[in-house]
Order: C-alpha cells, then structure tokens, then sequence
C-alpha cells in the first residue's frame, strides 16, 4: 500500500491578467519549487516499504498568474517496483498515465542519465502528443531521501528546447519514492506553438536544487499518435459572466486520453472553467481546464473520480461551470457555477 500519500500544490498568485512568454530561468525554476506546501496528507494500512507520493504543478513565468492552468492532480498514481540493491526502479509510462492500452508504438525510450555531485537523472520514456510531451524520469541520489523535504529538495526540475530555442511553457506531474535512493516522477510538460507531428530535436535541461545536472538530447515525433488521434469539430461557444466567450473548437481522443480545444476572446485569463455531466452510459465525466496561451486553450479528461472516457459512450452531453479567479491572492475557490446550456458531443 503507498502509506502515506502527500498531496503538493503551488500558492499561485492568479491575477487575472495575459503575459507574454518569458524566459525561465534555474533559479525561477528553485523558487517556484520553495513555494510548494503540503495540502493533504493521509495514510494506509501498514505492509511493506511506503511509498510516498506527490503532485506539484511547475510554471513558467509567464503562467504564475494562471496563464497557463494545469492541475496536476489528474494524472493517476504510478506502480513502482523498487530494486534498492542496484538502485533501479521498473516503470511504465502507461501506468503512470492510468492507461491499460499499449502505449509502446508511441514511446520513444531514452535510458540516458546525467550525473553530478552525487544525483543522477535518467530520462526513461517520452510521448509526443499535439502541443504537449509526455516523460517520465528517475532521480538516484547518494543520500537518503527519508523525509519529505529532502525529497522536493532532490525533485528534478526540466526545461525543455526543441530544435534549439525554449519551448516548454509549463508542466505538472507526480512524484514517487520508489526506496531511499529513488524518486520517479512523471511530467506533463505544455509545448505552445511547436508542431509536434513530424521529428523535433529535443533537449531537456535537468537540475536539482538549482543546480544544473546535465543536459540529454534526443529525437522524438508524435506523428504515429497524432494519425491515430480521432478528431471531432465543435462549435459552441460559452458565454462567460465578464462577456468574454469561450469557444470549443475541437474534441480529440487517442491513446492517451481525451481532450477539448478551445480559443478565449479577449485573451484576458478571468475564470477557471471545466465541463462536467455525463456519457449516453450515465458515467460522470469531468474536463478541466490545463492550459491557455495566448488565447488558445485545452481542457482534459480529469482522471481523479471518474477517469478516461469509455471507450463504448456514443455520446458526452456537458454543462460549463465557472468560478473566478482571486484578485488579490492564490486561493482559488471551489464555488464553480454553471454559466451556460447542457450541450452534447456525438463520438460514434
């Protein structure tokens, strides 16, 4: 049993304005990491080595007034077998996706670690997807890792370049201690205005503790996924209580789950929105906002409660509900009202 569980959020100052992209830099990286608490913790029946978990949500500078909106609860647990002997850990990003599909004919498997002063990050698998890479990696420290400040202090941070200029704009994820020596983690790492669907050079820039470890290189393309996406156009537009209109341009689903795509006029980020109700089954279904961008947004599936779509609903009928950002600080209230009509998404 994974005993005890930590749930990990950032305080985010959420004003409601839009920014432009700005570079990031290894010590925003470290002070964003600093303002992480702990939000919830619970624990299990007793049985073999726990396990400790944790979700953090990463900004770049741009996103830390909730430009770009990730909640990084909505990617499941992953299942980890410890090795502490060799200090190795097995993984499987489908599990730490919450997906029993295979997901190996989208997978590029890397396996390269970068070292130094005792930490190593290794890089173990990475998924394409439009606008957006999917990783999991593996930290090996020398020191113990016995308690929770010592684990976020040895959390890797990434930055991501694709074909030599900075990508990555934000990302979220999960973390788990696999033994003493080991953290595994999976990240969601947004990827605004790159072209996903043919191959990209990457770089991923890891450090620890604001300490740059190394840098590992590889190529990558989500054109296999992206051809097995299917891909369903809408058109409805949500009306939002400042005026400023939602407007749900697509609905894809693939391997790795489902999502919404939509465009927010003015751009001015004000209100958090999610869709929620339920398949032509009665199965609930919630989508969350992830992340806006100049104007151009994605919702998920969120995976918490319900998980992914099921793969025999013919249909998704759907109600927007809204809450506001607070003006003055990180607190987000859960006060989601509706803000418009039921409407329906035909899948079959």
């Amino acid at each position: 049993m994974k005993d005890p569980i930590y749930e990990l959020l950032n305080d985010i100052d959420s004003s409601p304005e839009s920014y432009p992209a700005a570079q990031v830099t290894q010590k925003d990286m470290q002070s964003w990491k600093e303002a992480f608490k702990a939000k919830k913790h619970s624990s299990g029946p007793s049985g073999n080595r726990a396990v400790r978990k944790h979700r953090y949500v990463k900004y770049a500078a741009a996103a830390a007034a909730a430009v770009v909106l990730i909640c990084a609860g909505s990617i499941p647990s992953v299942r980890i077998t410890a090795y502490a002997a060799v200090k190795s850990v097995t993984y499987d990003l489908g599990q730490l996706l919450g997906i029993s599909g295979d997901l190996s004919p989208y997978t590029t498997v890397v396996g390269e670690s970068v070292s130094k002063d005792g930490v190593s990050v290794t890089l173990n698998e990475v998924i394409m997807d439009e606008n957006m890479m999917y990783i999991t990696d593996t930290v090996t420290t020398s020191e113990k890792m016995d308690t929770v400040e010592k684990q976020m202090g040895y959390t890797a941070d990434a930055m991501v370049f694709i074909n030599g200029k900075m990508a990555s704009s934000g990302a979220s994820g999960g973390i788990e201690q696999a033994d003493d020596y080991n953290l595994v983690s999976t990240m969601e790492i947004d990827l605004p205005n790159v072209d996903t669907s043919g191959t990209v050079d990457v770089e991923i820039r890891y450090s620890v503790a604001g300490k740059e470890i190394g840098t590992i290189a590889f190529t990558a393309s989500g054109a296999e996924l992206l051809a097995d996406t299917v891909t369903i156009p809408l058109n409805e537009v949500v009306t939002l209580p400042d005026d400023s209109t939602l407007s749900l341009e697509k609905y894809t689903t693939s391997e790795v789950g489902q999502k919404i795509f939509f465009t927010l006029s003015p751009e001015k980020v004000v209100y958090d929105v999610i869709l929620k109700g339920e398949d032509n089954l009665g199965n609930p279904v919630e989508f969350i906002t992830r992340s806006i961008h100049d104007g151009q947004g994605r919702m998920e599936v969120s995976t918490i409660d319900n998980g992914y779509v099921n793969d025999q609903a013919e249909s998704l009928t759907l109600t927007p509900y809204a809450v506001k950002f607070p003006e003055t600080s990180g607190k987000m209230s859960n006060d989601y009202q509706p803000v418009g009509e039921a409407f329906t998404i035909q899948l079959k």
